[in-house]
């Protein structure tokens, strides 16, 4: 395909991104900045620092670090482990104000080829509970799904994803979720990597569905 493709699908994704943000009531936005380090090819350690902005990017929504390790068994199959510590801004009800949580999480994933697609699938179980608060952890199974095209000539190659959130032991007024995922990074070699993704995320069983509409911006470096 000719680099052309790569400059439509670009001009797409942020066509996309801005009809939904002159459509929704809340635009969010996330921010993010990545160590990688990959000692051997088997063992990646990565260190994540995000930042989230809500009610159409006027208020701080959370922000947090996280610590990441994967590894690699065989070819494609991967496995990982993490922990997040967030700071999370409650600015609704009569109680407002920063709460601190922890997050754990666990991954199986798998990845393979077929000519110029790449397959990317991932298996997670998510744990996350507010510290110092007596309440039942929010316990998540999710699993996501999605796939690279490589075009020819052009290093903006389009990614598409869908993630499904299942909830387990739901309460009142609680739903699993839904995310769509279209984004793109480019690779500056020693430079490091740029990711921009525009995100959609709905509640798949509420009638008066909640949907958020999410831009995305993320640097990334790794250490060999």
């Amino acid at each position: 395909m000719r680099p052309s493709i790569g400059k439509l699908w670009i001009v797409l994704l942020f066509l996309t991104a801005t009809i939904a943000w002159a459509q929704e009531k809340d635009l969010r936005s996330w921010s993010s900045l990545e160590l990688r380090y990959e000692p051997t090819k088997s063992w990646d350690f990565t260190l994540m620092g995000q930042f989230r902005l809500k009610n159409d990017l006027g208020d701080i929504d959370e922000y947090f670090t996280q610590f990441q390790v994967d590894r690699t068994l065989l070819k494609g199959v991967k496995l990982g482990v993490g922990v997040r510590y967030i700071f999370e801004n409650d600015n609704s009800g009569a109680v407002q104000g920063y709460e601190n949580h922890f997050r754990y999480h666990m991954d199986a994933s798998y990845q393979h080829r077929a000519n110029r697609l790449r397959f990317k699938y991932r298996f997670r179980y998510q744990n996350k509970n507010e510290l110092g608060v007596s309440d039942e952890a929010r316990k998540y199974v999710r699993f996501k799904a999605g796939t690279e095209f490589n075009i020819k000539g052009w290093k903006l190659d389009p990614k598409l994803s869908a993630e499904f959130f299942n909830r387990i032991k739901k309460r009142q007024g609680q739903s699993d979720k839904l995310r769509i995922t279209l984004g793109t990074e480019y690779n500056m070699k020693k430079a490091g990597t740029i990711a921009a993704f525009y995100r959609r995320q709905w509640d798949v069983e509420k009638i008066d569905r909640e949907i958020l509409s999410i831009i995305g911006l993320k640097y990334r470096y790794t250490f060999k």
